[in-house]
């Protein structure tokens, strides 16, 4: 007698640019995301990601951020919050509105655990001492689309999951284990704790699970995309759907 398959939570992982100011090595150059027309094209996106029907909304807000975040949420639903200029608040907290949702959930972690130095410093070694290594890994990463201009949010967010944009930013970042010389594995220094974050990522995901019926979005720089998404299917325990399945 042939078994019943058993029903997984489902995740939906949407890589974005960050529509704010950031910290970030390589920032995109961007309009405001406030203007009459970025709003209409973001409100389309919120649109088009209620049909996943999302039970839970995971950000990528540290997770010691759980508390602050949903009091600004919670002044949101009430009208005494204005959304500021990031996804966070743009695409999160307006479809977390939109579902009925009294709460979003913050995943990302950002301790110094692992860390030895920074990507910045790694780059800039590679770039002093593996110039051709230096130009295969950082080359293609500064090469992808880096301005927002003449794309709607919608097409920006369809470009940054496209499977060959994914894959390219996972590429550049898991060939950083090759900048190295033969005392110092200097890549290693910044990418051990690349996975420690990603999997500390995982896992919190994991944590939001409660039932087999939970959907979850999870909004996250598109730099995560691939790697999180492997830890995901790796864990089998979720199944995953594509963004293009609800953008395109």
């Amino acid at each position: 007698m042939q078994s019943k398959a058993i029903s997984k939570p489902i995740i939906m992982i949407l890589g974005t640019f960050h529509m704010g100011s950031t910290l970030d090595m390589i920032e995109i150059e961007k309009d405001s995301m406030l203007s009459a027309q970025r709003q209409k094209e973001i409100k389309e996106v919120v649109g088009r990601l209620k049909d996943f029907k999302p039970t839970k909304i995971a950000l990528e807000v540290e997770k010691k951020k759980h508390g602050p975040i949903n009091e600004e949420f919670t002044h949101y639903l009430k009208g005494d919050y204005q959304l500021q200029e990031t996804e966070i608040d743009q695409i999160g907290y307006r479809l977390a509105k939109e579902m009925g949702h009294q709460e979003v959930y913050a995943v990302d972690w950002m301790e110094k655990g692992a860390l030895q130095r920074e990507i910045s410093e790694v780059a800039e070694w590679a770039k002093e001492h593996q110039p051709k290594l230096y130009e295969e890994l950082f080359g293609p990463l500064y090469r992808l689309v880096l301005t927002t201009a003449r794309k709607s949010v919608n097409d920006l967010l369809l470009y940054y999951n496209q499977p060959e944009v994914v894959e390219q930013l996972h590429r550049s970042y898991v060939n950083m284990a090759r900048i190295k010389d033969t005392k110092q594995y200097v890549g290693m220094d910044w990418l051990i704790w690349w996975y420690q974050r990603n999997l500390i990522l995982f896992s919190n995901l994991s944590d939001l699970v409660t039932t087999p019926d939970d959907r979850i979005l999870f909004i996250v720089g598109g730099s995560h995309v691939r790697i999180v998404e492997n830890f995901v299917k790796e864990s089998g325990l979720f199944e995953t759907v594509s963004v293009q399945s609800y953008l395109q």
